[in-house]
């Protein structure tokens, strides 16, 4: 994920921040003691999101504790572990893999070189974890490189790879999906969640892809016009039926969550699902001041 599945702040209580503060703390432990520490600089709170609501369906025990760390090096933070944390960490060390390779092979980043070379051994690792999910992942990233390749104008068939991926990620935590209704439930959070995703970043990069000339799906969905237009003035008059199928995404995916049985962790998930997605979109979208978007974390 990209970094913009978050909470709104504002709407949580303060040991409900707490906990999702620890969390994120837990996913960077856990990766740090498993991977050695560059991978750590990966992390992003989206993982936090994913491990929440995995142990909230798998419901098992969680260790919590006070801890010091090399950034937060004098004050102690919340410290919370358990398998999902683990499992929540391993999904975006594999993803931010895939991201580099594709850093490197579609704008050929010497930052993503070099990165691929240091991280090759921690992704082998991965790969011998979790030999299925990476295949189908592989599968699914080479129909997302060849839609981008052909400059696939339909926005929702470019974005129906990532949104693969992203279920795949929902249903691969097996101590969760104990179920086929459980796993259909987590399929379909995943699927729109995915969706929204792909098409919030395609609209927060439009402007720089089309000066870089890197593929954007709204480009040839909505008939980027070089010759007369410019590119902020086109993701201005894109903005209306972007918002609309961002929204959708986030009312289907309300829908599925509705259906799911939590055993913990209801009043933080309610919370990225119902106000911070949707503040993330109205920030991104530009319906909002920049200070009310801010969240500090």
């Amino acid at each position: 994920m990209l970094g913009y599945v978050n909470v709104k702040k504002d709407e949580l209580k303060m040991r409900e921040f707490e906990l999702y503060s620890g969390y994120y703390c837990g996913i960077c432990k856990s990766i740090g003691s498993r991977y050695g520490q560059l991978p750590r600089f990966t992390l992003s709170y989206d993982a936090a999101f994913l491990a929440m609501i995995l142990a909230g369906v798998d419901g098992s025990a969680e260790e919590i504790s006070r801890e010091h760390c090399v950034i937060h090096h004098i004050k102690e933070k919340t410290v919370v572990r358990n398998r999902a944390i683990d499992y929540a960490g391993d999904m975006m060390l594999i993803l931010a893999w895939y991201k580099l390779l594709d850093d490197v092979q579609d704008e050929n980043r010497f930052y993503a070189k070099v990165a691929t070379v240091i991280k090759k051994g921690t992704f082998k690792k991965l790969q011998a974890a979790y030999p299925d999910l990476c295949e189908k992942m592989e599968k699914d990233l080479r129909e997302l490189k060849e839609l981008e390749d052909s400059r696939c104008a339909g926005l929702d068939e470019a974005a129906e790879a990532f949104s693969h991926i992203m279920e795949l990620l929902m249903t691969g935590y097996e101590a969760a999906v104990k179920d086929p209704a459980t796993e259909r439930i987590l399929r379909r959070i995943g699927y729109h969640l995915g969706k929204w995703i792909y098409v919030i970043d395609a609209y927060d990069d439009v402007e720089d892809n089309i000066r870089n000339g890197v593929y954007n799906p709204l480009v040839y969905r909505y008939g980027y016009e070089e010759s007369s237009e410019r590119p902020e003035d086109f993701k201005k008059r894109v903005t209306e039926p972007v918002e609309w199928n961002l929204l959708t995404y986030l009312a289907e995916m309300s829908k599925a969550y509705d259906l799911l049985e939590l055993k913990r962790n209801n009043g933080i998930i309610e919370n990225v699902i119902y106000l911070g997605l949707l503040n993330k979109t109205e920030e991104i979208l530009g319906k909002k001041g920049k200070e009310d978007g801010k969240q500090s974390l």
